[in-house]
């Protein structure tokens, strides 16, 4: 009995010294909808058909009134889902793709049917989005001999925004609006409030953002430089644009900064990496194009257990910013050690309003996207080596009443 005592004594301060102070943070339960199998029927997505295809092609997210809308460019192809995954509509390229089996085909008439598949000739499919009115955007590419030089900005441009509406083509978005010059290298789509369509664009050096109205109007455009980055007075850092994620009502722009501070020998002027990090998201608002203010995102520091069994380390984890909610509440997620990532939703007045662990298996991270709904809802596409899955994280219910 004396050896049981002391064994669980033991135990129990083992346990305790290797608790850290966030060992009582709650988990926010994930919802498992559906699986997407790989392959080359309508409803599966062909990731890992031949290498290199996950990092080639993008594979998009979007989510609107509980559908599912999953743009595969390895595919060719966008398909809607409900929850519960039943497949209820996919644009496709027919030269990609086998003729259709669970879905009539909109291109061959036959009997009526509210689940159809729409043929269309897409180049390249990449960023997808959805109006209120069931408007689809799609990202495509032109082809090679339709490519536009940019010599400002020493690129060429061959990205487009499609329109489709119930499965009628109509037409095109390009930089000037319906039928505009294209786009360069499109980084995401949203839809705002009042359908209002804002595609942000890069360049090897600059973010380019566009506001269209929903009947394809050009309302405006901004352009963010590097060297027009606020900096932090005094100090030695140099600044890195993360991402810029629009405010779903207002022209306004969310910037995460990370500002990073080079580590230098005393003695030998050596530089030996990052000492320090700062990391910020700014208002900028983009009728004025100026910053108006920020909040800094707080650090993510565990205490983990190090190399061997007694050995402790402070160890930072980074935030990725990775949406807006309608409210204007920032939602930001890291990834820490073992199967745990954390989401931490920031108030616009830098005030944390909630902090929870999502459970996400190494074995799913493959390939993975991840994007907040305009509710706070937090959907994910998670792939693994024997297929991908939808899932999500009902963050909206973390902010009830607040």
């Amino acid at each position: 009995m004396g050896r049981f005592v002391r064994f669980f004594f033991f135990a129990a301060c083992v346990c305790g010294f290797f608790s850290c102070e966030d060992s009582s943070r709650e988990n926010l339960p994930r919802e498992d909808l559906f699986a997407v199998g790989i392959g080359k029927m309508e409803d599966e997505i062909d990731l890992f058909q031949f290498q290199g295809a996950a990092d080639l092609y993008k594979t998009s997210l979007y989510m609107r009134d509980g559908l599912f809308y999953v743009g595969s460019g390895s595919s060719f192809k966008v398909m809607e889902f409900t929850s519960y995954g039943d497949l209820l509509s996919m644009y496709y390229n027919p030269g990609e793709n086998p003729e259709p089996v669970i879905l009539q085909n909109a291109a061959s008439g036959g009997a009526r049917s509210n689940r159809r598949a729409y043929p269309y000739a897409f180049q390249s499919v990449g960023e997808i989005a959805v109006s209120s009115g069931k408007t689809l955007y799609v990202e495509d590419s032109l082809p090679r001999e339709r490519e536009v030089e940019d010599g400002e900005l020493g690129i060429k441009l061959n990205k487009i925004v499609l329109r489709f509406e119930n499965g009628e083509y109509r037409g095109y978005l390009g930089q000037d609006g319906a039928g505009g010059i294209p786009f360069p290298f499109i980084q995401s789509l949203y839809i705002l409030d009042g359908d209002v369509v804002c595609v942000l664009c890069r360049t090897p050096e600059d973010w380019i953002v566009f506001w269209f109205s929903a009947q394809g109007e050009r309302l405006a455009s901004v352009r963010i430089s590097p060297d027009g980055l606020p900096a932090l007075d005094g100090e030695d850092f140099f600044a890195n644009l993360e991402t810029v994620i629009p405010d779903y009502g207002q022209r306004v722009l969310y910037l995460k900064i990370d500002y990073y501070r080079e580590g230098k020998d005393a003695a030998t002027g050596i530089k030996y990496g990052i000492e320090d990090s700062v990391s910020r998201i700014y208002r900028f608002d983009a009728a004025s194009s100026r910053y108006e203010g920020f909040v800094d995102v707080p650090q993510n520091r565990r205490r983990e257990r190090g190399g061997n069994f007694f050995e402790m380390q402070d160890v930072r984890y980074a935030y990725e910013f990775i949406g807006v909610d309608a409210g204007g509440n920032f939602f930001l997620k890291s990834r820490e050690e073992g199967n745990v990532h954390q989401l931490l939703i920031l108030a616009q007045n830098g005030h944390a309003l909630r902090r929870r662990d999502l459970t996400v298996e190494d074995s799913e991270l493959i390939f993975s996207v991840f994007r907040v709904s305009p509710e706070g809802i937090l959907c994910a596409l998670l792939a693994s080596a024997a297929g991908a899955r939808l899932v999500w994280w009902r963050g909206d219910t973390l902010l009830e009443g607040m």
